[in-house]
């Protein structure tokens, strides 16, 4: 038997788990590179602060979808793959946490594990936080055989995963020259000069998907923090210089995520592509939206597995 973890950020279901949510995050070192009495003294400040205004977002799009949506790619995994698979979830910032769930898995006597992040480009901050909690368990049991799965960007899966949602979203839009604008989760750009791979990954990401649909595409970043330079251009400055360029149709797509969150339902949705449609020129602007348990998605990822 081998055992199948899917990781992805989590969430919160109420005001109070937001809270804890936030705490979890801000303690990270890989979110706040600081020590230890430090982080700690931040990551309070930071939750007591933000998550009352957090969890009103979070209302607005009827709760975090992230938990919803992996558990219903676990299922969906599952049943794509055999019987000698015990495939589960876990979550950085909330239960069941990493640790957990790969001690469920050793109480079942399943040693051989494959770790899935499902970011599907890489980051210290991100697959480069799930490594660090893969590392702190094995410390101690060393009869794990874990095999840390990274890097969807370039697979042939996840490619034709996001050509399908982009061509069948112009279809539905009955769009004739869409220009694509691949919209991902800024980072510090202090990261990249540590060589943080990301922004090369998503360029990577975006330049395969747009020549297999034979159209032209641009990056650009969104939800950065306050405080220090994170990686641009924004998506509003990109949406304000093609709109200056004379594109008409523009299409967003967030590469950078495989199914909704508040980034999408929110900062995209709510904030972002409404922008957009200021935008003096501009005929069309959308975003596509990311399906739950997309078959091709699950192909993909039991594709990695079997692997």
């Amino acid at each position: 038997m081998t055992g199948v973890l899917l990781v992805n950020m989590g969430g919160a279901r109420t005001e109070k788990e937001m809270k804890s949510f936030l705490s979890r995050m801000f303690k990270d070192p890989r979110i706040l590179p600081f020590g230890r009495t430090i982080r700690n003294i931040l990551s309070f400040i930071i939750s007591n602060s933000r998550y009352k205004k957090s969890w009103k977002k979070y209302q607005l799009i009827g709760g975090t979808p992230i938990i919803d949506a992996t558990r219903k790619s676990v299922q969906s995994l599952q049943k794509e793959l055999n019987s000698g698979y015990k495939v589960k979830m876990a979550f950085s910032y909330s239960s069941p946490t990493i640790e957990e769930s790969l001690l469920y898995f050793k109480d079942e006597g399943i040693n051989e594990i494959s770790v899935i992040p499902l970011y599907p480009q890489s980051s210290f901050s991100t697959s480069g936080s799930v490594l660090d909690d893969i590392q702190r368990v094995m410390n101690n049991e060393e009869t794990l055989d874990i095999h840390f799965e990274n890097g969807l960007y370039q697979h042939d899966g996840f490619v034709e995963f996001w050509a399908n949602l982009i061509n069948a979203h112009i279809q539905l839009h009955h769009l004739k020259h869409p220009f694509l604008l691949f919209s991902a989760h800024s980072i510090p750009e202090y990261l990249v000069r540590n060589g943080d791979t990301y922004p090369r990954e998503i360029r990577e990401s975006g330049t395969l998907i747009s020549r297999k649909l034979g159209l032209d595409y641009e990056v650009a970043y969104q939800s950065g923090m306050r405080g220090g330079k994170w990686l641009g251009p924004d998506v509003n400055t990109s949406l304000k210089n093609l709109a200056k360029a004379g594109k008409k149709e523009i299409v967003i797509i967030p590469i950078s995520f495989v199914n909704e969150n508040l980034e999408t339902l929110y900062d995209l949705d709510k904030v972002i592509v409404p922008f957009g449609k200021t935008e003096p020129g501009f005929v069309h602007v959308s975003r596509v939206l990311i399906p739950e348990a997309d078959k091709t998605f699950i192909r993909l990822l039991a594709d990695i597995v079997r692997k």
